[in-house]
């Protein structure tokens, strides 16, 4: 392994930091797309790394889950709530937080997990679905950026880490205006 300790710390945190916030949050695959074009793009590095990005992103939706339990009181004569309780009870919600964790770009999970706090379901059983589904996002998206950034860089004769840096810069520009 060629990543220092502390930077895989890191990339756990950031990962973790970004997600915390509901409907927002930084591209931190990309971000730690930046750390393997600096400490090195082999097979480990990147297994570690997408491992690290999917679960830190994953249990920061546990804060999310805390929200809707605060605000359960708030929204207790809403008339939505019954129908996010039949839901989250439904055979169909398992296979909604899955494919709304992978989704890029669109915090639909936060939603979910929103909800889930709001009746209580178990925070276990959505985080059992949703490291997964991180994870995988996380595989998918870390290898595209990684040949995509090395093929623009190549392509333009850029310093892939600078490109990688600055379109980090722009997705997060981009992220926090929407």
């Amino acid at each position: 392994m060629d990543i220092p300790l502390q930077i895989l710390i890191l990339i756990f945190l950031i990962s973790f930091i970004t997600n915390i916030l509901p409907f927002a949050g930084a591209p931190y695959t990309l971000i730690a797309t930046n750390f393997l074009l600096a400490y090195g793009e082999n097979i480990e590095n990147i297994l570690i790394v997408i491992f690290l990005s999917g679960t830190g992103a994953a249990l920061a939706k546990t804060i999310t889950y805390v929200l809707g339990i605060a605000l359960k009181k708030p929204l207790r004569k809403n008339k939505n709530i019954p129908l996010i309780n039949k839901f989250i009870k439904s055979k169909y919600f398992p296979l909604a937080l899955f494919i709304t964790a992978i989704l890029p770009g669109l915090p639909l999970d936060d939603y979910l997990y929103i909800g889930g706090g709001i009746v209580k379901e178990s925070l276990k059983k959505m985080l059992i679905i949703t490291i997964p589904s991180k994870i995988l996002k996380s595989s998918i998206e870390i290898p595209l950026e990684l040949f995509g950034i090395l093929k623009i860089s190549d392509l333009f004769n850029l310093n892939p880490l600078f490109l990688s840096i600055l379109l980090t810069i722009i997705f997060f520009i981009i992220g926090f205006l929407l």
